[in-house]
């Protein structure tokens, strides 16, 4: 009677055991690259959900043996142990442990609190009661497997599979299957990494149990009791190295679903592609390991003394406490003969490096200054140094030192804006700054492209004419007289537009920007996304005085590359929830001709997230939002899939199937300037790359400011564009010589080497609208004969008619060519590599 009427008065308060077929459990987040890599993973709890189906009998046996031998046959509860708990506290009068089916966990883990009540444990008891009447006994058992605490921050069998052991549930031997079933009990007391003797004695008692079960042979039993504890710690290894790109993401996921961005077991798939980002980050190491040698070496990074150095075991002690960013590796010179240098890393592996490998170590006396040159190896080393050595993929190394300047470098498609690549410094873990998107750097000589641009929509043509020659201007905003001079120091005479900028000639640029008007240019600028209060008003932005973060520039250049379109930057394709549900899907880019080219983006809120001055702002449109009761739900440690799906339409009710990319400028005008740009890969400041590539659909441009304070190349083809930046956090000059060419541009020429050299080159289609004339290559007027070069003009900007037909008439024309070219679009392609 008493037990009826306890039933009928507590049944009705127990919660609905439906929720549990339908739970889901508290996961970290998970960031991957576009192949599936895994880029990093936030959040306090380590769990891998898995089906029943999936757990080896092993465990399933070992579990069972160590927490619930009856656990198949009794409906809930097993008195016999209750009986036993009854038992202890008459004769103690303490509550003490027994009794705790695993169904009883399973209540108790899901719905009740640990506090140790009687009214807990009653309701505990009559909800195992309910839990067996409506679930089978595979689906408590998962239930089980799924969530308990095994310590390390693991929940669940999975997840302590791969912290203690770094491998799959489905690989488990007897052994770790027993030690992993005897944790639930105490996991900290039976923990294999803090206590092995503890837990040595625990997993035998496991094994016990299954033989005495009949669960596994003796033969087994043996077996796996002789096995040591192999436990160690396992983390999750990223297996793309993109952490900038992980905080990024991390932030956009807090962004679009709240404070739930750590728990809800989300997966975000981005535009990374995996070997894309191997090519950026040794793109920018290798090229500011590149900057560090030739400034000379500032010496090693410890002594060691002979006792340490004759001791394997301390060596390898001392090597391994020492910092290692990037991807260098400490190593410890130990023998010096035959002009090599024979190094030992913390692992004890041996390389000899050779002189040719050393000789570049010239003592740095400052940034432009270095010591005598070095002649022999112990003009460098001593026994005992500690160095810096760069492991190749070959296994091979290099003598190098860590950089003190810093780099960032972003790749990106310009049709869609997905970016594939990014890095935002030399180390994460060093700096987390990221200067990719974060830094406001002056572009020096790469803003020009935006200056000619607007010149040729003023009216200019690539063959207008301005004087290279000395200038002084007066100018208040420049606080009086100002000597613009160009880079070589020398001053080339009257110069067309086209060679001013494949030649990169400053006076030029000033003079073109003088001659289209200040306020002009500013609000021209302004449609490739530069902010105008980071567009100074005078004269000193032709040369690149702006204040640009990489990412902008890039997403500049890239209106240049798809002809005309102002695609938004991003890095997020989708958003799943831990069953595969896309919670969030990142809109189709569609290239709009007629669309509001000022309109707000609502892709940008992706990059805008790590901005911590527009996390107080309003979301932008088709950000997704979620209200209150949904961020609720999802706040929920265990919310039910029926709570989570809510939450999701919430989300997917502010989601955009496509967003426009509106027209910033002419499709004729891109043309040009990319027809521009592809010289000064060819035969300009960045030849460097077209000689190293051997590619003519390279297009971009350098740029250096003031002091060598930074160094950029940013250059594109039909299908990336990628922007590399070299400069000091400090604002310490880079030092002599080290211009946009030098420093940066091997960066850009090594990744474009990695990913897309190989591939078709992409010829560079005329526009409808746009014609050839031949014209003089000192004076841009049409003409025929010697010293003439082809040029494209728009054919509402022409030049002279009659200028044309006295050039023509003038009998210097080539075998009767025509000075005017008019013809199909193929025969204008053919006569466009003749500009190159």
């Amino acid at each position: 009677m008493g037990i009826g009427y306890l039933y009928y008065t507590i049944a009705p308060t127990l919660p609905d055991v439906q929720q549990l077929r339908e739970v889901q459990l508290q996961m970290p987040l998970r960031i991957f690259t576009a192949d599936g890599d895994l880029i990093a993973e936030y959040g306090e709890k380590r769990r891998e959900p898995v089906m029943i189906s999936e757990v080896p009998e092993s465990l399933k046996n070992a579990i069972i043996a160590a927490e619930d031998q009856t656990f198949y046959s009794h409906p809930g509860v097993a008195w016999q142990g209750l009986v036993r708990a009854a038992f202890h506290l008459i004769k103690t009068g303490r509550k003490g442990p027994g009794g705790s089916t695993i169904t009883m966990q399973v209540a108790r883990n899901f719905f009740l609190s640990n506090e140790r009540t009687y009214d807990r444990k009653i309701r505990e008891i009559f909800l195992s009661f309910k839990i067996e009447s409506e679930l089978a006994k595979d689906e408590i058992l998962e239930l089980y497997i799924n969530k308990i605490y095994l310590g390390n921050r693991s929940y669940g069998f999975a997840a302590a599979s791969r912290v203690y052991y770094g491998k799959s549930i489905s690989e488990l031997e007897i052994a770790e299957s027993a030690m992993l079933a005897g944790l639930p009990k105490a996991p900290s007391r039976y923990n294999p990494i803090v206590n092995p003797e503890r837990a040595l004695l625990r997993r035998d008692y496991v094994l016990g149990r299954l033989l005495a079960l009949d669960l596994i042979d003796q033969q087994s039993y043996d077996a796996a009791k002789a096995s040591e504890v192999v436990a160690e710690l396992h983390y999750a290894k990223p297996e793309a190295e993109a952490h900038y790109v992980g905080e990024m993401a991390r932030l956009r996921v807090e962004q679009l679903f709240g404070e739930n961005w750590a728990n809800a077991g989300y997966k975000v798939f981005t535009s990374i592609r995996s070997a894309d980002q191997r090519a950026a980050n040794k793109a920018l190491r290798n090229a500011l390991y590149d900057y560090e040698r030739r400034h000379g070496y500032t010496g090693p990074i410890a002594q060691l003394d002979t006792g340490t150095l004759a001791d394997p075991e301390m060596l390898s002690e001392r090597l391994e406490a020492l910092p290692n960013p990037g991807d260098l590796v400490p190593a410890a010179v130990v023998s010096l003969q035959d002009d090599t240098a024979l190094v030992v890393t913390e692992t004890g592996t041996e390389h000899t490096l050779p002189f040719e490998d050393i000789e570049w170590a010239k003592q740095r006396i400052s940034i432009d200054r270095t010591g005598d040159e070095v002649s022999r190896v112990e003009d460098v080393l001593a026994i005992g140094d500690v160095i810096a050595l760069q492991q190749h993929d070959d296994g091979g190394v290099r003598f190098v030192q860590e950089p003190a300047v810093e780099g960032a470098f972003i790749a990106m498609q310009p049709d869609t804006g997905e970016i594939t690549a990014l890095v935002g410094g030399y180390d994460y873990y060093r700096s987390k700054f990221n200067r990719a998107t974060q830094a406001q750097r002056q572009p020096g000589s790469t803003f020009k492209p935006f200056i000619y641009s607007a010149a040729l929509n003023a009216g200019d043509t690539a063959a207008t004419i301005y004087n290279d020659a000395p200038v002084v201007f007066h100018d208040d905003a420049l606080e009086g007289e100002w000597r613009p001079s160009n880079y070589s120091g020398r001053f080339f005479g009257p110069t067309r537009l086209r060679e001013a900028l494949v030649k990169s000639r400053n006076l030029v640029s000033v003079r073109v920007l003088r001659e289209i008007g200040i306020p002009y240019a500013v609000e021209y600028a302004q449609r490739f996304g530069f902010k105008a209060g980071n567009l100074p008003p005078d004269l000193s932005l032709a040369l690149g005085s702006a204040s640009v973060s990489p990412m902008e520039l890039n997403s500049a250049f890239a209106i240049f590359a798809n002809g005309g379109y102002k695609v938004p930057a991003h890095f997020i394709v989708r958003v799943e929830d831990p069953r595969g549900n896309i919670l969030y899907s990142t809109p189709k880019v569609v290239f709009c001709d007629d669309c509001d080219p000022n309109f707000a983006n609502p892709l940008d809120a992706e990059l805008d997230a790590e901005n911590p001055a527009s996390q107080d702002s309003e979301p932008a449109t088709g950000a997704a939002t979620p209200d209150d009761e949904s961020l609720a739900a999802l706040r929920d440690e265990d919310a039910t899939a029926e709570e989570s799906a809510a939450a999701s339409i919430e989300l997917k009710k502010v989601l955009l199937d496509t967003v426009d990319a509106p027209r910033v400028i002419d499709e004729r005008n891109a043309f040009l300037m990319t027809s521009i740009m592809r010289e000064v890969v060819q035969r300009g400041t960045g030849r460097r790359a077209g000689e190293a590539l051997k590619r003519r659909d390279l297009a971009g441009k350098t740029g250096t400011t003031n002091n060598q304070l930074d160094a950029w190349f940013v250059g594109y083809t039909p299908s990336v564009v990628a922007a590399a930046w070299i400069g000091s956090d400090g604002l310490d000059p880079l030092g002599r010589g080290e211009a946009g060419g030098v420093a940066a541009l091997p960066m850009w020429t090594s990744f474009i080497a990695d990913t897309i050299n190989g591939t078709p080159e992409q010829e560079l289609a005329v526009p409808p609208g746009v014609k050839t004339v031949r014209i003089d290559r000192k004076t841009g007027e049409p003409a025929a004969g010697d010293n003439t070069m082809l040029e494209f003009f728009l054919e509402d900007n022409m030049p002279d008619e009659e200028a044309i037909l006295r050039a023509e008439a003038s009998g210097q024309s080539i075998n009767g060519e025509p000075v005017m070219m008019d013809k199909t679009r193929s025969e204008k392609a053919e006569e466009v590599e003749q500009l190159f």
